[in-house]
């Protein structure tokens, strides 16, 4: 009666460990371009914003304009949000997504940023994240896997 106990109960922490650790794998070893329409005139164009490169629990951001290139952060993947976190020694910069499967044949989801955080230390040195957030869109975004 105790084995079976035991075996269960290790069952079960087996289980939550597998279930609890296997959300931020569903990206790992992932790249997506994250694109706008270009216009409402062509709706079958669009503009790359951003690559993402997506690790275990890291991802790597290049932007199109250059004002982040190659920079290494963290992510997390909860239901339909993700979140990623940015941070060096002087600034933090956060943005979340809510991700919504695409209905269009090019894109593996749409995702909107629903809240966005930028904090800097000392305001006197250069912000590396400060024109990345700035440029971050309003509107519905479609992410396309590489």
């Amino acid at each position: 009666m105790i084995k079976r106990f035991m075996f269960l109960l290790l069952l079960g922490v087996l289980l939550l460990s597998a279930c609890s650790t296997s959300t931020n794998n569903d990206l790992s070893g992932r790249t997506f371009d994250v694109s706008v329409k270009d216009s409402p005139n062509n709706p079958d164009r669009y503009t790359t914003l951003m690559t993402l490169e997506f690790s275990d629990e890291n991802v790597i951001i290049n932007s199109v304009n250059n004002s982040i290139q190659d920079e290494e952060g963290t992510y997390e993947l909860k239901d339909d949000n993700l979140v990623i976190h940015l941070e060096n020694e002087n600034e933090s910069a956060e943005v979340e997504f809510i991700l919504n499967e695409s209905d269009k044949e090019i894109s593996e989801y749409s995702a909107e940023i629903i809240d966005s955080n930028f904090q800097i230390e000392d305001s006197e040195q250069t912000s590396e994240y400060k024109r990345f957030m700035m440029n971050l869109p309003q509107h519905t975004l479609e992410i396309l896997e590489k």
